[in-house]
């Protein structure tokens, strides 16, 4: 690492939850993409498919299908997800989802994402999942 900034200010370390600019070394910028994640914790997982709860909002009309494409929100990252499975034992507002990424989901287990539904008009949100701890793939 070359150098942090925070607010235009060059400092020597950055704290938990501080929004730093970095410049890295042997690096170019068009090599990371908005919602790239630098981390050394060790509890970090990445996916590219799920099964994970879901709870819709209340003003949802319908239960998802399998096959529906979605966005999911978490920290920075934005990704497409197509549904694969839909299974809601009798709640259908309480479906467990089987999803597949577009790309990498980067998250610590535990973490809440958001699940958009862009063609929806006015009603963009359509709830939210847990990301829970999976074995490694």
């Amino acid at each position: 690492m070359r150098s942090i900034q925070k607010h235009d200010d060059d400092f020597d370390w950055a704290a938990e939850g501080d929004r730093v600019g970095l410049a890295l070394k042997n690096i170019e910028s068009d090599d990371l993409d908005r919602g790239f994640v630098l981390s050394s914790d060790p509890a970090i997982q990445t996916r590219t498919s799920l099964e994970a709860q879901a709870t819709l909002v209340k003003y949802w009309p319908a239960p998802l299908t399998a096959g529906a494409v979605l966005h999911l929100g978490h920290w920075m990252q934005f990704i497409p997800v197509r549904v694969e499975a839909v299974r809601d034992d009798g709640d259908w507002r309480r479906p467990t989802l089987t999803l597949a990424l577009e790309k990498d989901l980067v998250y610590l287990p535990g973490d809440t994402a958001v699940l958009h539904y862009l063609e929806g008009g006015k009603l963009r949100i359509a709830g939210h999942i847990e990301l829970a701890s999976t074995t490694p793939r």
